[in-house]
């Protein structure tokens, strides 16, 4: 120690304590998921294109869950509509309606 620079000879333990901290934080953050999720995305498209098609995935999953509700007040409308029609114009007879309703 006696040949060390005197910046370094005048540091107590407690400094040195505090420094380690610091260093130990800094490493934390650097050595975090989320920056090795950001470096793997420089250094790969093939990561980029995985992340995609995950994060396409899980929207898609989530949009099909919200058109769900839609879907089904959709489908009984139109018995309801059927319904209507059948008893009010045909005399009761069955109704079928056609169109893009009957694909959802």
């Amino acid at each position: 120690m006696q040949n060390a620079p005197t910046s370094i000879q005048k540091i107590n333990e407690n400094d040195l304590k505090t420094y380690l901290k610091n260093v130990d934080s800094i490493f934390q953050s650097i050595s975090h998921r989320q920056l090795d999720r950001l470096f793997s995305m420089r250094d790969s498209y093939k990561f980029v294109d995985q992340e995609k098609a995950s994060s396409s995935l899980t929207e898609e999953q989530q949009v099909k869950e919200k058109l769900n509700l839609p879907i089904s007040y959709t489908k009984k409308l139109k018995e309801q509509v059927a319904k209507e029609i059948s008893v009010k114009k045909c005399q009761n007879r069955r109704i079928n309606i056609m169109g893009e309703i009957n694909t959802l």
